[in-house]
C-alpha cells in the first residue's frame, strides 16, 4: 500500500533553496489553491518576454470595497494577479486557466475569475472588479504564509500614494526600470536609486513606505521632470551640481621587479691629444686623458676617476702628471628610495647655499630610484558636463588626453603632461555635438614638494679642496642636513644644518606658488666661522614662467662676517648679487631677451652686466639672432654680435659678425651634425680675427663602440691640430666589450650559438651580436622597464624562439644578463605506435631528450615534433608511463616535411 507523504510549504524553503526553492514556491502556490477551493489552475506556460509586458501598482476595487494598491502585470493589455495575492482578495481561481510566469512569479489572468466583469479607469489607476459569489472563497480563509502575505491594510490605503514603474533617464543617459513613489503629486526614488545615480542625498528627512526609505527628487537641484504616460518614460534633469564628482586619474603603473645584476667591471676614457705651432715659437705637444674605473654587482658600485696630463717624454723630465678625481662605494635602496653614498660626493645645496665636495659618508632621498613617482604638486583640472560627455585634453595646443564622463563635475587628477608652466583646455563635448570650453593656466616647479611629501640628505666627513690640483686634500670635519617638506601643494618649506670644525650655519628657507604661475622663494641664514664671526643672509626672489613672456628677479645681501662649510678664509659672499631677467615672444618680433646683474664685493666695488638677445624668424626656416652686451665696474666693455643661421638639408650654414672693443670680427661655417647613434658629422668654418684670417675644420665619427674627433685650425701664424676619442670598456659574464661611455646601466645579451644577430632597443638596432652569440647592450635607463627585442628575420629558418622581446629593469651603472633561448634543429612528422600495433593514443606528451620543449600527439599517432637532431631519441608520456625510441631523420629537403615512422615505442600500455 502506498504511503501518501505531505510538506508544508513555508516561505523559509522558498528563499533560501535558489532555483529549487523557486520551483518549491510555485508548487506551494498549487497547493494553497488547492486548499482554498478545489480549484486546480493549470501548469505554467513559459513564454518568451513581450515587448508591451509591464509591471504596474494599481488600487483594487472587489464588489466595491477597496483592497489597496496590488502590483498587477500588463501584458498585451490583459491585466494579471499574482496568484499568492488571490487568497488575500479572496477569489477562487477557476480550473485550467493559463498561467504565466514572469520575474519568477506566477501571475493569473483577472479575465479568468469566473464570471468577473472587470472595469479600468486608467484615469485614477484603479481596477474595479465585480466578483459573482461562487467565485469567491469562504469567509475566514488564511492567506498564504511569510513573505506571499499582503501588506497590512494600512498601509495599503495610505491616501495620496502609488507605486509607479517607470523607465527612467537622467540627463540624457538611460538608467533602466525603477519602481517611483507617488505621495501627494511629489515623486520619491529609493536610495539604491540615489547610488547608481550618482546623485548626492538630499538633507530632507526620507519617507518610509513598506519599509523601505524613498527620497523626494524635488530636493534635488536643477529637479525637472518630463513624463510620457504612454511609453512610460520619465526623464528626469538634474543640475551637474547634484551629482557626485567623477575623478579621471592615471592608473598607478606597479613597480617593475628589478633584475639581479651580475658581476661587471667598466673602464670608460676620453683622451685628447693637442699638438700646436706658433711662428718664433716651439711647437708643443701636449696629452690629456680622463678616466674612470668601475666595479658594480649586487652589493652596489664603485667608480674612481682619473686625470692624467703631460705631453711625449713627460716620463722622463717629470713633467706627467696623475691626479685621483672621485672614488665612491653606491648602493640603492630602492625599497625605501634612499642612497647610500661612501667616499667623495657634494652636498646637497638649498635655496640659499651651494654644494660643497667633501669626502665621507652621504644617505639622502633619490626619486630616480621611482622614475614613475613625481615629487611635485600636479595641477588637477576641473569641468562639468550636464550630459555625458567626451573630454579632450589639451596642453599648450596639443591633444594629450580623451576619456568619457557621465553627468556631473569631473577632475582631471595628476596629468603627467602638466609640468612646468602652460596653459591646459578642456573640451566637454556631449553626445549632441555642444561643446563647452574651460582655459586654465598650470604652474609647477622643481622646487615644490606635494603637500605630505619629504626630500632629505644627510652627510658626515671632511670638506674636499683643491679637486683636480691634489689627490686627496681634505680640510674641516663636519656634519650636515638637509630637510625639506611640502606644507601644502603651494609651499615647501627647507632646513639645512651645518656643524664644522670651523664653520657652522642654520638656514631656513620657504617657496610659495603664487598667482599668475609664479613662485616666490624667502630664506635666512646665520652663521658662525672662527675666523670671520657671526654673520647673516637673506635672500628673497620670484620667477614667473608664461607661454609668451616670463621673468625672474633675485635678490641676496650678506653681512661681512657671514660664511658657508667650504669658504675659504679669504673667500666671502658679495655683499649684494641682483639678477632681473624677462624674456618675450612674439609672433613677428622673435624671442626678445634681457638680462640685467649687480654684484657689490665690499673693497673689491661693484660690477654689473647687462645682456639684450633678440631672435628672428627669417622665411620658414632660417633664424637670425642679435645680441648687445654691456659689462661695467672696474673695467668696461661693449660687445654686439649678429648671427644668420639657415639649414641647408642636413647641414647647417651660420654666418657671424661681432664687435668688441673697437675690432670687428667675423665667420662663415658650415656644420654637418652627427646621427643619432652612428654615422659620419663634420665642420668647416672660414673668417677674420684680430685682423688676420683663419679656418678651421673638423671630422667626427660615432659608433657603436666609441666617439673619435679631429679638429684643424689655421691662420697666418700658428696651426693646431687636436685629436680626441672616447669610450669605454666593459668586462661582464666573462667576456669583454667595446662601446661607448658607460654612464648608465648595460645589459649582456646572449643568443647562444648565433652570430651577428641584431639586438634592438628603442626601436632600432643598437648592436649586434659576436661570434659566440653575445653582445654588450648600453645606455639602459635604470630601475625602468626596458624593452630588448631580437631580430627573428636574421635567425636562420629552423631556429624557433619563445620570445622576441624580453624586459630588463638593470641596477644603476650595473650590468643585468638577457638571453635569448632558441631552439636549433629540424622539425619531423612522427607517427608512433605502441606494442600492440596500435597508434599511440592522442594527447599523450612527446619531448626530445635534453629539451624541456612539449610536443602533443594528434590523431593516427601523429605528433610534429621540432629541435630534433639527424640522429637523436624522444621519450613518449602516457598515463604515468614513459618510453624512448631513437629518430633518424631522412636527408633534409628545402621543400619537404620529413615523415617519420611508424616507430613503435614499447612499454606503454593504453
Amino acid at each position: 500500500m502506498a504511503r501518501a507523504s505531505t510538506r508544508r510549504c513555508s516561505c523559509h524553503d522558498m528563499g533560501h533553496r535558489g532555483g529549487a526553492g523557486l520551483a518549491f514556491a510555485r508548487a506551494c502556490a498549487a497547493a494553497a489553491l488547492l486548499a482554498f477551493g478545489g480549484a486546480t489552475p493549470a501548469q505554467p506556460v513559459k513564454d518568451r518576454p513581450a515587448p508591451d509586458v509591464r509591471l504596474q501598482p494599481m488600487e483594487v476595487r472587489l464588489n466595491g470595497r477597496s483592497l489597496g494598491t496590488w502590483p498587477l502585470l500588463s501584458r498585451n493589455g490583459a491585466l494579471h494577479v499574482r496568484v499568492a495575492d488571490l487568497p488575500a482578495w479572496g477569489v477562487r481561481p477557476r480550473q485550467n486557466a493559463l498561467l504565466r510566469e514572469e520575474s519568477g512569479q506566477l501571475w493569473y489572468p483577472l479575465a479568468a475569475i469566473e464570471g468577473a466583469e472587470l472595469r479600468l479607469l486608467s484615469s485614477e489607476n484603479r481596477v474595479d472588479l465585480l466578483v459573482p459569489p461562487p467565485s469567491l472563497l469562504p469567509a475566514g480563509t488564511p492567506p498564504l504564509p511569510g513573505d506571499l502575505a499582503p501588506m497590512p491594510a494600512t498601509a495599503r490605503n495610505e491616501a495620496g500614494t502609488r507605486l509607479l514603474p517607470l523607465e527612467v533617464i537622467v540627463n540624457g543617459s538611460r538608467s533602466g526600470n525603477w519602481l517611483l513613489l507617488e505621495r501627494d503629486g511629489a515623486l520619491h526614488a529609493p536610495e539604491e536609486a540615489f547610488t547608481e545615480w550618482r546623485l548626492a542625498r538630499p538633507a530632507q528627512a526620507p519617507v518610509e513606505f513598506r519599509g523601505q526609505r524613498w527620497h523626494p527628487l524635488s530636493s534635488v537641484a536643477g529637479f525637472e521632470p518630463v513624463l510620457d504616460p504612454v511609453s512610460q518614460v520619465l526623464q528626469l534633469q538634474f543640475s551637474p551640481a547634484a551629482f557626485a564628482a567623477t575623478r579621471l586619474s592615471p592608473e598607478a603603473a606597479p613597480r617593475p621587479p628589478v633584475t639581479p645584476a651580475i658581476p661587471a667591471a667598466f673602464l670608460n676614457y676620453d683622451v685628447d691629444f693637442t699638438a700646436q705651432s706658433q711662428r718664433g715659437a716651439a711647437a708643443t705637444r701636449d696629452f690629456g686623458a680622463l678616466l674612470e674605473a668601475g666595479l658594480s654587482g649586487s652589493a652596489g658600485v664603485l667608480t674612481s676617476s682619473f686625470l692624467v696630463t703631460g705631453h711625449p717624454g713627460a716620463a722622463a723630465d717629470g713633467a706627467g702628471r696623475w691626479r685621483r678625481l672621485e672614488t665612491a662605494f653606491t648602493r640603492d635602496l630602492p625599497d625605501s628610495g634612499t642612497t647610500v653614498r661612501l667616499g667623495d660626493s657634494a652636498t646637497r645645496a638649498g635655496v640659499a647655499g651651494r654644494a660643497v665636495y667633501f669626502g665621507g659618508i652621504q644617505a639622502g632621498r633619490n626619486s630616480a630610484l621611482a622614475p614613475g613617482v613625481v615629487t611635485q604638486p600636479l595641477a588637477a583640472l576641473s569641468g562639468v558636463s550636464v550630459a555625458p560627455s567626451t573630454v579632450e585634453l589639451y596642453v599648450n595646443d596639443t591633444l594629450r588626453q580623451t576619456a568619457k564622463v557621465p553627468a556631473g563635475p569631473f577632475t582631471i587628477e595628476n596629468p603627467g603632461a602638466l609640468t612646468g608652466s602652460g596653459q591646459a583646455r578642456v573640451v566637454v563635448r556631449d553626445l549632441l555635438g555642444r561643446e563647452t570650453v574651460v582655459v586654465q593656466d598650470f604652474f609647477t616647479h622643481d622646487s615644490l614638494l606635494g603637500a605630505g611629501l619629504s626630500d632629505w640628505s644627510v652627510e658626515a666627513g671632511a670638506v674636499r679642496r683643491n679637486l683636480a690640483q691634489r689627490d686627496a686634500d681634505y680640510g674641516q670635519a663636519f656634519a650636515s642636513g638637509l630637510y625639506r617638506r611640502g606644507i601644502s601643494d603651494s609651499r615647501t618649506a627647507e632646513a639645512k644644518a651645518e656643524l664644522g670644525s670651523r664653520t657652522q650655519a642654520l638656514t631656513l628657507a620657504l617657496s610659495t606658488a603664487l598667482s599668475a604661475q609664479s613662485l616666490a622663494q624667502v630664506a635666512v641664514s646665520r652663521s658662525h666661522d672662527r675666523g670671520a664671526g657671526g654673520g647673516w643672509l637673506a635672500m628673497a626672489g620670484i620667477e614667473n614662467r608664461h607661454l609668451r613672456h616670463g621673468f625672474s628677479v633675485r635678490l641676496d645681501g650678506a653681512t661681512p662676517g657671514y660664511r658657508q662649510l667650504g669658504f675659504s678664509d679669504s673667500l666671502a659672499f658679495p655683499r649684494l648679487a641682483a639678477v632681473v631677467a624677462y624674456d618675450y615672444t612674439h609672433p613677428v618680433l622673435g624671442t626678445l631677451g634681457f638680462t640685467a646683474a649687480k654684484v657689490v664685493n665690499g673693497a673689491a666695488g661693484a660690477l654689473h652686466s647687462i645682456s639684450i638677445s633678440d631672435t628672428v624668424r627669417v622665411g620658414s626656416d632660417a633664424a637670425l639672432v642679435l645680441s648687445l652686451n654691456r659689462v661695467g665696474g672696474s673695467t668696461s666693455a661693449i660687445s654686439a654680435s649678429l648671427s644668420l643661421v639657415v639649414p641647408l638639408g642636413r647641414w647647417t650654414s651660420s654666418t657671424s659678425a661681432s664687435r668688441r672693443d673697437g675690432r670687428t670680427e667675423g665667420y662663415t661655417a658650415a656644420s654637418l651634425p652627427l646621427a643619432q647613434e652612428t654615422g659620419l658629422g663634420s665642420r668647416v668654418l672660414a673668417g677674420s680675427r684680430a685682423g688676420r684670417g683663419y679656418s678651421e675644420g673638423g671630422l667626427y665619427y660615432q659608433g657603436g663602440k666609441g666617439y673619435a674627433s679631429a679638429d684643424l685650425s689655421v691662420s697666418g701664424d700658428a696651426q693646431a691640430l687636436r685629436l680626441g676619442g672616447s669610450g669605454g670598456v666593459a668586462f661582464a659574464d666573462g667576456h669583454a666589450f667595446l662601446a661607448r661611455r658607460i654612464e648608465d646601466s648595460f645589459a649582456v645579451v646572449s643568443v647562444p650559438g648565433y652570430a651577428d644577430v641584431g639586438i634592438g632597443f628603442q626601436g632600432g638596432t643598437l648592436t649586434r651580436t659576436d661570434a659566440q652569440g653575445t653582445a654588450i647592450l648600453p645606455r639602459l635607463r635604470p630601475y625602468e622597464s626596458n624593452s630588448i627585442r631580437i631580430d627573428a628575420r636574421e635567425l636562420p629558418i629552423n631556429a624557433e624562439l619563445d620570445d622576441l622581446e624580453q624586459v630588463a629593469v638593470p641596477p644603476a651603472r650595473s650590468a643585468v644578463k638577457v638571453v635569448f633561448p632558441v631552439r636549433s634543429g629540424r622539425g619531423a612528422l612522427i607517427r608512433l605506435v605502441l606494442d600492440d600495433g596500435g597508434p599511440a593514443p592522442a594527447g599523450a606528451q612527446v619531448e626530445v631528450l635534453g629539451d624541456r620543449k612539449e610536443f602533443f600527439v594528434a590523431r593516427r599517432g601523429e605528433a610534429f615534433v621540432t629541435g630534433l637532431q639527424d640522429h637523436g631519441r624522444i621519450r613518449l608520456l602516457h598515463r604515468g608511463q614513459e618510453c624512448t625510441v631513437d629518430v633518424d631523420l631522412p636527408p633534409p629537403s628545402a621543400d619537404e616535411i620529413p615523415r617519420v615512422g611508424p616507430l613503435t615505442c614499447a612499454g606503454v600500455r593504453r
